[in-house]
């Protein structure tokens, strides 16, 4: 019944609401920043190979290839769209295949996202995280998944969008060696989601606020095989150091998982996603909570260096949670901005954790 109210609400608040407010100068799309000149290029490409390191995948080798464009290249307060393709192999035969879209549409009015994917990774887990009387040890497991994910958004009031979300996904876990195997399970769920944004670039920003936070339901009416809710929410904050060279960017992250949470469905620690220097999965919960700062420094033309540290907790119930099971996070990174134009960065990160370490590849900055 909470779920369902809360569904309907977001329904009301996103289609019976008036007309999308419009940009803003100055405020959620920057006042001009996505000004592409006259004779340049709309479409822009990026790929560069993805090699990585980490304790429990080994060396690890990505590829991924994205295309930008603005979907109206004359308005200066459009973010560009961009289309993306992943791939990765590692040395313990994980592998990952995914397709993703992001389009911003209407003087960003619109935010429209989409991926789907498959892949079979090797993991880690650390049973002492669930909380106490578990074991201190780490154990091997293998999840086989597929999945799609849709998201739609609108701005409403300013910087403030609502939107709704459709999920499918499916796993099947292999706890090794010969402990236990699950049978493939399917997640079916709509949510909700709510955003605010002011951001001065979306891709890069050097000044402003993102708070965003999506709620999930997954029940047995919608095609699940069980009932269970995720919630997941993280608010940043971006302010330049003297001149635009130099920014200080920090966030907070929370996710949540509630009911009858499966194995694949639970918080991980992920370099990707929130603590860089722990390899993924390794510590998993029904709650994860993180917190990040960076420094980030242009320090010649396209060249730029990043310095990050952070703190976190994983473990079944906040009331869990205590400072001796605190995980720590640093670690140095390197910047290349491929496209000058939309301030595209491909970044190197290397960082070491509790008795744990992983390099990054990636376009894009963290967060």
């Amino acid at each position: 019944m909470r779920a369902r109210a809360l569904l309907s609400a977001f329904l009301l608040a996103v289609f019976l609401s008036s007309s999308p407010a419009r940009a803003v100068i100055g405020n959620a799309t920057g006042g001009g920043t996505y000004h592409l000149d006259e004779n340049a290029r709309n479409l822009k490409f990026a790929g560069i190979p993805i090699p990585g390191y980490s304790d429990v995948l080994g060396l690890n080798l990505g590829v991924v290839a994205m295309v930008y464009y603005k979907t109206d290249r004359n308005d200066d307060y459009l973010p560009p769209s961009f289309t993306g393709v992943f791939g990765f192999y590692s040395q313990n035969n994980s592998w990952v295949g995914s397709v993703f879209q992001r389009f911003h549409l209407d003087r960003d009015n619109w935010r429209l996202t989409g991926a789907f994917g498959t892949g079979s990774i090797k993991y880690q887990f650390n049973p002492a995280a669930v909380g106490p009387g578990f074991p201190d040890v780490f154990i091997d497991y293998t999840t086989a998944t597929g999945f799609l994910f849709l998201e739609g958004s609108r701005r409403i009031w300013r910087s403030l969008y609502l939107g709704l979300i459709l999920t499918s996904w499916s796993a099947q876990v292999t706890l090794e060696p010969d402990l236990l195997e699950t049978e493939s399970e399917r997640f079916n769920g709509p949510g909700v989601t709510g955003e605010w944004d002011n951001r001065e670039h979306v891709m890069n920003p050097r000044k402003g606020y993102h708070v965003q936070a999506r709620y999930l339901v997954y029940r047995d009416a919608f095609g699940s095989d069980r009932d269970f809710e995720m919630l997941r929410w993280s608010a940043a904050a971006y302010t330049t150091l003297g001149d635009t060279t130099r920014v200080l960017a920090a966030r907070v992250l929370q996710s949540a998982a509630f009911g009858d949470v499966p194995f694949s469905a639970q918080s991980v620690v992920n370099g990707n996603q929130n603590l860089r220097g722990y390899s993924n999965g390794r510590y998993r919960g029904n709650q994860l909570v993180s917190v990040e700062a960076e420094y980030r420094w242009n320090f010649y033309r396209r060249w730029g260096a990043v310095i990050f540290a952070g703190v976190g907790w994983c473990a079944d119930a906040m009331a869990k949670m205590s400072m001796k099971d605190t995980l720590p996070s640093g670690g140095l990174g390197a910047r290349f901005l491929l496209i000058k134009d939309y301030r595209i960065n491909a970044r190197i990160d290397y960082g070491w954790g509790k008795g744990d370490q992983a390099l990054y590849f990636s376009i894009g900055e963290a967060f």
